[in-house]
């Protein structure tokens, strides 16, 4: 029996909350949470489900102490490293393996620079545990996929890869409105090179991918970014976009070898608004390989006409789900998709897996 801290109950979280819940060979044994209005109440109850017998706690102090052979680690942490690498080191220092999405930059600790990179080294090698950094994007979509793509390849020219994704029934205000930007004054970036050691999340999957190819980037990428402008004002479940406002973003990051491109990270995000005529359809990953052969591997989501918003965080949350028992069984230290066996949901389709 694994037992398990979540630390996080967003879209995400309570999503593996409840998996770990159901899971038999997984006990939950403590809960974190950031707003007062959670605290005290049981797991269940936040997850609007059965009673879970844990209570949530805002006491980081309580979480540090308490036994746990894994934390999955699911706060929002784009605003910044320090806070989330803080926490992460404590709980790794303190004996528990911990996966989290809270700082996607992570899912390749190199790109968050050499001192953050030591840093969780060092936790490891103190606490005897192993760290990964999980996700759909930067992670499982746009970065194993390509790779296990490669494996039957003979010679490749170029890899670009895409998520398309309409965000518009996300209900996560600081997500959708200050982390995305949407409902802002449009600004769109002409083509123009930024610095790789810059790219934070974006800079993950670009540096493993040629890290795994045996390649070097150049210094610099290329950076562009259209949007589309709300053509009326109209409410999301997050909030309202004005007329005139940003209501998606197409924007990519192009990594070249010799000032050839090679890798090609983009995305086209949408809030319930097509945008222009140009811009790719879907909802999910696609990954284009151009070389001997050609191939063309798309992993779309809600096929079955389900809420594309839905679909896409329960793919992300059950990443995290089926990487626990890997991550707990590796050597310690920090282990990425490239130091891990396949994951795979194992026990799935017997009855046996985190959702039976």
């Amino acid at each position: 029996m694994l037992r398990i801290i979540q630390w996080g109950t967003g879209y995400a979280g309570k999503r593996t909350a409840k998996a770990i819940h159901k899971a038999a060979d997984l006990e939950l044994v403590g809960c974190y949470v950031t707003s007062a209005e959670k605290a005290g109440r049981d797991v269940g109850d936040i997850c609007e489900t059965a009673p879970m017998g844990v209570r949530a706690t805002t006491d980081k102090e309580a979480i540090f102490a308490t036994p746990a052979d894994c934390c999955l680690y699911m706060t929002i942490g784009e605003y910044g490293l320090d806070g989330p690498v803080d926490d992460i080191c404590r709980l790794l220092a303190s004996g528990k393996n911990v996966i989290s999405t809270a700082t996607t930059v992570l899912t390749y600790p190199l790109a968050a620079g050499q001192v953050v990179f030591d840093r969780i080294a060092a936790a490891c090698r103190a606490g005897g545990t192993t760290f990964h950094g999980a996700g759909i994007h930067p992670g499982w979509a746009t970065t194993l996929l390509p790779l296990i793509m490669t494996g039957a390849m003979g010679r490749i020219d170029l890899i670009h890869v895409q998520e398309i994704v309409d965000y518009g029934n996300y209900p996560t205000v600081a997500s959708m409105f200050e982390l995305m930007k949407y409902g802002e004054a449009p600004n769109p970036v002409p083509p123009r090179p930024v610095p790789l050691t810059h790219l934070g999340a974006f800079g993950a999957p670009l540096r493993m991918i040629a890290d795994a190819l045996g390649v070097t980037l150049d210094a610099d990428v290329i950076y562009q970014l259209e949007v589309a402008v709300a053509k009326e004002s109209y409410d999301i479940p997050a909030g309202r976009i004005e007329k005139g406002t940003v209501s998606g973003k197409r924007f990519s990051f192009t990594g070249t070898v010799d000032g050839k491109p090679r890798i090609i990270m983009e995305n086209v995000n949408r809030a319930n608004d097509p945008g222009p005529a140009h811009w790719p359809q879907g909802h999910g990953w696609y990954t284009t390989i151009q070389g001997e052969p050609t191939m063309k591997l798309s992993a779309e989501v809600a096929i079955n006409g389900e809420d594309h918003t839905d679909s896409g965080t329960l793919a992300a949350a059950m990443v995290v789900m089926n990487l626990i028992r890997p991550v707990c069984a590796a050597a310690p230290g920090i282990r990425t998709y490239l130091d891990l066996p396949l994951i795979i949901g194992r026990g799935t389709m017997t009855g046996t897996g985190i959702n039976a």
